[in-house]
């Protein structure tokens, strides 16, 4: 039997500073790490390094901000699974080059 060695946002944190993603704060809940990042820009860098896709809510109070998430995992498809958000403006877009990882909006 393997033994975890340490918390989703240990691993998350380690995969943070090995691959050189900037985050703002990372977070322990329900089995994965919530990363949260300065905008979307850094949320794009995170999808670079370890893919993944996104989904995007709109705040409910018609404010024009957007809550952005990215869920991908510390090892390409087999590590410690992440949720990266990014708040944006309603107007501002995902590089084109994550375009083909846009799913539609969250419920």
């Amino acid at each position: 039997m393997t033994r975890k060695l340490a918390s989703p946002a240990v691993q998350a944190e380690v995969t943070a500073e090995y691959n050189g993603l900037p985050h703002a704060r990372i977070t322990d809940r329900d089995g994965h790490a919530d990363v949260f990042t300065n905008g979307l820009p850094d949320l794009e860098l995170w999808f670079m390094a370890l893919g993944g896709h996104f989904t995007s809510q709109p705040a409910p109070d018609g404010s024009g901000v957007v809550m952005w998430t990215l869920t991908t995992d510390t090892d390409h498809g087999h590590g410690t699974p992440i949720r990266a958000w990014a708040l944006a403006l309603d107007t501002d877009q995902l590089d084109a080059d994550c375009a083909d990882a846009i799913r539609p909006h969250a419920a």
